[in-house]
């Protein structure tokens, strides 16, 4: 039985200390044909977008992560005491709202500026500029 929760324990500890990684979602005028967002708890961070022609990267940038306690407060306070309990516990993040900017820059030296945001429960997604100013929309898995 002892090993039984130590075996669970580790399980817990190894996906709770695990980094999330999406993939991106190839559309139709983005010049990326594959990339990927590996974020955690900080230094780790990565972007990778690559070109047919070049691969962009940018490491150790900042994930924020925002909440408008304010608009929740006014939303959950009186009216769902449990689930306002949850939120300021931390135990609900379904409110949060992270996001990232950030510049990849390929071995030429070519940089594309990016701005990702989501929520709880839901992929990245943004706009990459290069450095003649094109935008491209970009989504992650």
């Amino acid at each position: 039985m002892k090993t039984f929760y130590l075996n669970m324990l580790a399980i817990l500890l190894l996906t709770g200390c695990a980094s999330q990684a999406h993939l991106l979602v190839k559309e139709g005028g983005a010049p990326f044909i594959a990339g990927e967002l590996v974020h955690d708890s900080g230094r780790d961070n990565r972007l990778m977008l690559q070109a047919p022609n070049r691969r962009y990267e940018a490491r150790g940038f900042v994930v924020q992560h925002e909440t408008d306690m304010r608009a929740l407060h006014k939303r959950y306070y009186g009216v769902n005491p449990k689930h306002w309990e949850r939120i300021i516990s931390g135990l609900d993040t379904d409110h949060v709202v992270y996001s990232v900017e950030t510049i990849a820059t390929s071995a030429e030296g070519d940089k594309v500026s990016c701005r990702l945001v989501w929520g709880g429960g839901a992929k990245p997604a943004g706009v990459c500029t290069d450095q003649a100013g094109a935008a491209f929309s970009v989504h992650f898995e």
